[in-house]
């Protein structure tokens, strides 16, 4: 069911590398309106006049990018096209080219930052180049083993938000494309678990989905064994004071009946 484009990295079999793994960086190309911002480095390339050309400047913490003889440039707060623009008309007013053709690319990302924590491989900070969407960072987070199948981003820019995704969802291509935006904080959760007891084929902890019926959990367990007493279950969920409350759960509610993380279903023996 998991696509390759979510799956975790496979590790080489023959020798494992001294370091942890890390994930791929952005790809070096960015779309125009890419908002360019403090410690960004950006390549000038000025067209036919290669001693005009400028590799990896560094955007100091003010915004300001120092452009060979022609001076202080603020580019902080501006996309790619517009820092073209201002460096072909600082150009042209120094003399140094009378029509230049200036192409600008970001060729280190770093003032723009999305951060992913929970059940990931490489739970950290991951730079953005201003199209990135949420499946593109997971990508290169990978899912931890423990891995739920709920996905939380909080954005609080311009004002708190809070967006819930589902896994399957975003692996299949069925959810719509999320756009991240700087400061994002993607929460990876770990699975959300019921407890399956007694006369089942299969007893254990089953993930827990949103909207599981006892119907859907029993059939995970591996359905009633040959002992099983089928006509009720005993269902165990804490209250909100946290105890646990014990409730017979009769086979015309097992379709219908919902589920929740925390659950225990036992399922006795028939006597006879």
């Amino acid at each position: 069911m998991t696509i390759a484009l979510l799956v975790l990295p496979l590790q080489a079999a023959q020798t494992p590398p001294k370091q942890p793994a890390r994930p791929p960086a952005p790809a070096a190309s960015q779309s125009a309106d890419y908002v360019v911002g403090p410690q960004d480095k950006l390549s000038i390339t000025v067209v036919g006049i290669p001693e005009l050309n400028q590799q990896n400047a560094l955007v100091d913490n003010s915004g300001m990018l120092a452009y060979l003889d022609v001076g202080v440039v603020k580019v902080a707060g501006k996309t790619v096209r517009q820092i073209e623009a201002d460096i072909r008309q600082a150009l042209i007013d120094k003399g140094q080219a009378m029509n230049p053709t200036v192409q600008v690319e970001v060729s280190a990302f770093r003032s723009q930052m999305v951060y992913v924590s929970g059940a990931v491989g490489h739970p950290q900070g991951y730079p953005i180049t201003g199209t990135e969407t949420l499946v593109n960072v997971l990508a290169q987070a990978g899912f931890a083993p423990s891995a739920g199948q709920r996905i939380q981003v909080v954005r609080n820019k311009p004002a708190h938000q809070e967006f819930t995704f589902d896994r399957h969802a975003l692996e299949n291509g069925t959810a719509a494309p999320f756009q991240l935006q700087d400061g994002d904080a993607i929460i990876v959760p770990d699975a959300e678990k019921a407890i399956v007891r007694g006369e089942v084929r299969s007893p254990g902890m089953y993930e827990v989905s949103s909207d599981m019926t006892l119907l859907q959990l029993l059939v995970m367990a591996g359905d009633f064994n040959d002992r099983a007493a089928r006509g009720s279950v005993k269902l165990t969920r804490k209250n909100e004071q946290g105890k646990p409350v014990d409730t017979r759960i009769s086979s015309k509610e097992y379709s219908t009946f919902i589920v929740k993380p925390g659950d225990v279903i036992l399922v006795g023996r028939r006597i006879f």
